[in-house]
């Protein structure tokens, strides 16, 4: 089967092709607004009879690991009709973009799953969770006043200090994405309104992005980078009460509000949100452990990617790719690069739950790996 890029003249029948499988209608007026979004993507798709039958979308972007940014490729909008499922056209979708990503120099791919067995299959790997809050009118009670203030800025008008918040936030994780200005106008704040907390200084320290609609709030994003920008943040939100039913928050997993309230016995959820999938392993590898003093090899099994299906040795000269196997190589599938390297799970944890596979002894080279814990909050 020939994959072709899509070109502007599809536009119409790649969105037809998206509304019918996520079953959403996009409005004649918005129309001309979303294909000009898609002159950033490469759309690629599968034509039988010289129709579309299904075609996925290349996103190129940045992500920060630590302070470092990697080169993403993310993936959106896979999507087939279904007379022409199960005959293996998202497979060669997901096989040729693969390449396709390698020859850009993305070495991590991202994506937000129908289903976290479908895409493992491929090589991707679950590495964030979001973690979605309810309180109610009755358990807003502020934390301690803080010396700083709040200043509220209306729908689709973002401070710059955003960007630079946001950065000093999203370097403590791994995953996180580099936003361009385009995306904070086009994406993150879209319809939203705007809060930054700002210390005695005046230095921007924190930020929701939030709506109210019919009582209740939804805070999409909380972005504080102390526990005084916290308690700021979190008083403003309290003082909503009069106008509240109910607060709906998004948080990271490690967001501590939740803790911190005088009720802490409130309805909690843990969704499990992106994956992440490393593309090509020996030039991610060289980036992420460029100061690597260990010596270890690794055996990766990669059925999708098989520029991948080799034996690399990290020492502290760079990664060597190796012709015969070392005996205290340690095996693993690439599916279990991204929780070693995402945060996820130590290689000892990655040990036991079988997914390293080889000696005791061998696993110690990778005890000092030190990667942030992973993180996504956008979407694509």
């Amino acid at each position: 089967m020939a994959i072709k890029r899509l070109d502007k003249n599809q536009y119409e029948d790649s969105l037809n092709l998206s509304m019918y499988a996520f079953q959403y209608n996009v409005p004649e007026e918005e129309k001309e607004k979303r294909f000009r979004q898609l002159d950033d993507h490469e759309l690629y798709g599968i034509e039988v009879k010289e129709e579309l039958a299904a075609k996925l979308h290349l996103l190129s972007l940045d992500v920060y690991m630590g302070e470092r940014e990697f080169k993403m490729g993310g993936i959106a909008g896979v999507a087939t009709y279904p007379e022409y499922r199960r005959k293996g056209f998202v497979k060669e979708l997901l096989t040729f973009t693969l390449k396709r990503m390698k020859e850009k120099g993305q070495t991590i791919s991202m994506l937000h799953p129908f289903s976290i067995a479908f895409y493992r299959k491929y090589g991707w790997e679950l590495f964030t969770t979001l973690k979605k809050v309810k309180v109610s009118r009755s358990e807003l009670k502020m934390f301690d006043e803080v010396p700083g203030n709040v200043r509220r800025f209306d729908k689709n008008n973002y401070p710059p200090v955003l960007e630079e918040i946001y950065r000093a936030y999203a370097v403590k994780y791994s995953g996180m994405l580099s936003r361009e200005k385009q995306w904070w106008k086009e994406r993150s704040i879209t319809n939203l309104n705007v809060a930054v907390y700002y210390d005695s200084e005046g230095e921007g320290k924190g930020y929701i992005l939030y709506s109210i609609k019919e009582e209740k709030m939804k805070v999409e994003e909380l972005v504080v980078l102390n526990s005084e920008a916290r308690s700021g943040m979190w008083n403003f939100i309290c003082q909503h009460d009069s106008m509240l039913k109910e607060v709906e928050l998004v948080l990271s997993p490690d967001d501590p509000i939740v803790f911190l309230l005088d009720n802490p016995k409130t309805a909690t959820e843990l969704h499990p949100y992106f994956m992440a999938r490393i593309v090509d392993v020996k030039a991610f590898l060289e980036q992420f452990l460029s100061s690597f003093n260990e010596e270890v090899s690794l055996k990766i099994s990669d059925q999708y990617a098989p520029w991948n299906n080799k034996v690399f040795t990290i020492t502290s000269d760079g990664v060597v790719i190796e012709q015969d196997e070392s005996p205290n190589v340690l095996e693993m599938e690439v599916n279990a690069l991204v929780p070693l390297f995402f945060g996820n799970y130590s290689a000892e944890k990655l040990f036991e739950m079988g997914l390293i596979k080889g000696s005791q002894e061998s696993i110690s080279g990778l005890k000092n790996i030190r990667a942030n814990p992973g993180l996504f909050i956008d979407f694509f």
